[in-house]
């Protein structure tokens, strides 16, 4: 895009988002300090979201249900009427960092909403951006960002990204508003923002927990073990087409997006090894119908795990995450399968 286009469409876009957040603030529906924030956290100006106005949407949801669903409903309309896909990601990143770091009643709305009202807010599957030449590598990034975040809505009842450490509800209640004080801009490459579990910062915080949230696939039994393996690997596909191509996977806004994606995913091939060696385990012991299950499972893993090591390379080269927070990727080897395919 030439510098006159990137001009003008920037002056464009500080024009709308101006005229967005005047109307929010005279608004007499919704909760015009949260539509604000949400407006001016999802702006159009190609720069990572300002902290501040993340911490003032995290502050303005822990109050109650209604700050909550007015919260999914401006996510919901920031992304079904932008065609620019700076706004559309800003608006999924923001969904991300909700779902991670935010009261957990925001997940549940959206689950809710896709349940009951047949309303999938983070499935963007339609969005296109044709206002340059490259909007087709942005809006193809979007839309694999928007479909893992949609189907990890669904996966994440079990195994380590629902035992992950998350925010006791409430937490970001402050009379003092400390999120405007110490606000700061968030850089991809650094994990202090998150606290998930694995390679946690905060042991203190994980010696608080006196039991899990949820059943840990390594004390699962193999069948049913079975029953949801599918569900990891699913996931792990829309992680996989997370990978971005073309202008995309150089942008610094991409980059910052992609970051949280691949560090949940170090927890679902945690959960995906330790579900495999179950599965082994038992494998020589199971009916022969089951044996059939387990290994057809086994080749799709072995497929997903060479992809998973390439996706590493590639988001290494990239600078995503620090190089020594990856797990090492276990390959399945031919010698396994074919032992298991003849018995």
């Amino acid at each position: 895009m030439a510098p006159m286009q990137i001009k003008l469409r920037n002056a464009i876009g500080a024009l709308k988002d101006q005229t967005s957040i005047s109307l929010a603030k005279v608004s007499s529906t919704g909760i015009p300090d949260l539509d604000v924030a949400i407006l001016k956290a999802t702006s159009h100006e190609e720069v990572p979201m300002e902290e501040k106005y993340v911490q003032e949407v995290l502050h303005l949801t822990s109050y109650s249900r209604s700050h909550v669903i007015a919260c999914v409903a401006g996510i919901g309309r920031r992304l079904s009427k932008t065609r620019t896909w700076i706004v559309a990601i800003k608006s999924l990143m923001l969904a991300h960092r909700l779902l991670r770091d935010g009261d957990p009643s925001f997940e549940a709305e959206l689950r809710l909403s896709a349940r009951s009202r047949g309303m999938r807010i983070l499935n963007v599957s339609d969005f296109r951006d044709e206002s340059e030449s490259n909007g087709w590598d942005y809006s193809a990034f979007i839309q694999a960002y928007g479909r893992y975040l949609d189907e990890r809505l669904d996966s994440c009842s079990m195994g380590g990204l629902l035992a992950a450490t998350k925010p006791k509800p409430n937490q970001h209640r402050s009379s003092n508003n400390n999120y405007s004080a110490s606000s700061k801009h968030y850089e991809y490459s650094d994990s202090s923002y998150y606290n998930d579990g694995y390679l946690s910062r905060d042991p203190e915080e994980e010696q608080k927990k006196k039991e899990p949230k949820v059943k840990a696939v390594k004390d699962m039994r193999a069948d049913e073990l079975m029953e949801n393996f599918v569900i990891f690997q699913h996931l792990l596909e829309r992680v996989l087409a997370c990978r971005p191509s073309g202008i995309a996977k150089v942008n610094r806004l991409v980059n910052i997006a992609l970051y949280p994606v691949v560090r949940e995913s170090f927890l679902l091939y945690m959960d995906i090894r330790d579900g495999l060696a179950i599965l082994h385990d038992a494998f020589f012991d199971m009916e022969p119908r089951e044996c059939s299950r387990a290994f057809d499972i086994y080749t799709r893993a072995a497929k997903q795990i060479d992809e998973l090591i390439a996706f590493y390379s590639f988001c290494k080269a990239l600078g995503v995450c620090r190089t020594t927070e990856y797990p090492v990727v276990e390959k399945i080897s031919a010698e396994t399968l074919e032992v298991m395919d003849d018995f």
